[in-house]
């Protein structure tokens, strides 16, 4: 009786944390703050599963990122990692190694996390579209600051498409704005003009938006664009300043129109600014802006500083590209390790299952073989006794057979003595006859 209102309990207390978890990711999309307050009122100590106690941690795991909370430790997802990798459904695996690649982002560890992102898309099963444009993001941002474009504008396209399906229209856009951004960066023209068709499609957009448009804008015009095009955009752009980068933006579009005077101003007004902004680009801007003001001299000189930061952006480019070899090469070699080394395992289960398999045919025909040897034993204490029980009856039919025969014998010997007899009598009445 205890035994079982102890496991009623613990039926009763699981079933009431399971509630609640599912309350948690319930509101995850729409409200995580939400999500986040109910997750931390559950005792992980009443938590009855290994299953639970994943969800716990992946739930955990979700709401901490969605609520900008920035983890850089394991504490909280390893319970996920450990069952939900080797247990768990292709979509539970997805955003476990999702969050996982998260915290590698949010240590530095880009290649870590690129693996942990790669691992998670590496299932042809996966349903949970929301998580895999996520993931998809999370690799084109990493692609961007590893600076392979091509990798980032690709990555970007095949989120905004998964969103556009879903129907989240900020996100796509949010995913066509890095495209495009990618594409004006490389210099293709045709896809940015396709991701401007794109995006023209939308019928509204906010604020921020419209400011992350207008700057796109001025950025293709001026790789593209005619000075006509460019002059067109200048004065909506100063209206919709949004930062220092806006800024530089617009002071190479001065510079393109010839209005050195009003680039230079704005250089000065970023460089001074106190604020962290691109110095690469800021450096860029400022040749021709110096050129087009007559100082050919500092003109040169920032020309050489940009031209080494670049060299070394170069290198940075190469010596991540190596990095990124190797450790493609390690995994691929780690890959074919592990290939191995299941390939072992299962043919060492194959000749278990195979010697097994002999061993209990080998022990079933010797239980046969004992199985036939006894029956066989067993008929000829049978049949020893039938021939016992034969020749007894035989004894016996014999036995009875002399008796009988002695009997007629012992018969026969008085019928003679009474005829003896009788004669002696009849001799003994002839005699007094006479």
């Amino acid at each position: 009786m205890l035994l079982s209102l102890a496991c009623s309990t613990i039926s009763c207390s699981g079933t009431k944390e399971q509630e609640t978890l599912n309350r948690a990711e319930a509101l995850m999309e729409s409200h995580p703050d939400s999500a986040l307050i109910i997750l931390s009122t559950i005792d992980k100590g009443q938590l009855s599963d290994k299953n639970q106690k994943a969800k716990y941690a992946l739930l955990m795991s979700m709401a901490l990122d969605k609520n900008y909370i920035d983890t850089t430790t394991f504490d909280v997802l390893q319970p996920a990692c450990d069952y939900y990798i080797e247990k768990g459904t292709p979509d539970d695996m997805l955003r476990t190694y999702y969050y996982r690649g998260r915290i590698f982002q949010n240590q530095g560890d880009h290649d870590n996390a690129l693996n942990s992102f790669s691992k998670g898309l590496d299932n042809p099963h996966l349903t949970d579209s929301l998580t895999i444009a996520r993931t998809l993001v999370a690799i084109g941002y990493i692609y961007n600051e590893l600076f392979d474009i091509d990798s980032y504008v690709s990555y970007s396209l095949k989120a905004a498409d998964i969103y556009n399906g879903l129907a989240f229209r900020n996100q796509e856009l949010d995913c066509l704005f890095k495209a495009l951004d990618g594409a004006i960066i490389l210099g293709n023209q045709s896809i940015g003009d396709s991701i401007i068709n794109s995006i023209e499609h939308f019928s509204s957009l906010d604020s921020i938006s419209k400011k992350s448009l207008t700057r796109l804008q001025l950025s293709y015009a001026l790789k593209f664009g005619a000075t006509d095009d460019i002059k067109g955009l200048i004065h909506e752009q100063e209206e919709n300043l949004s930062s220092l980068n806006d800024a530089l933006n617009l002071a190479l579009a001065y510079n393109k129109v010839g209005n050195d005077n009003k680039a230079f101003q704005l250089l000065n007004i970023v460089k001074n600014s106190g604020l962290p902004y691109d110095t690469l680009r800021h450096l860029s801007i400022s040749v021709p802006i110096f050129e087009g003001l007559g100082n050919y001299k500092d003109a040169l000189s920032l020309y050489k500083q940009y031209s080494h930061k670049q060299d070394s952006i170069d290198f940075l480019k190469f010596e991540q590209a190596s990095r990124s070899i190797v450790e493609k090469h390690r995994i691929e070699l780690q890959a074919q390790k592990d290939a191995r080394h299941k390939s072992r395992i299962i043919w060492g289960c194959f000749g278990g299952i195979a010697v097994l398999s002999m061993g209990i045919l080998i022990l079933c025909l010797l239980v046969r073989s004992n199985r036939a040897k006894k029956e066989l034993a067993l008929e000829k204490v049978r049949t020893k006794e039938a021939e016992n029980a034969k020749l007894k009856s035989e004894k016996d039919n014999l036995a009875l057979e002399n008796r009988n025969l002695q009997l007629e014998r012992d018969k026969k010997a008085l019928e003679a003595e009474n005829l003896a007899h009788r004669v002696e009598t009849l001799e003994n009445e002839s005699d007094s006859l006479k």
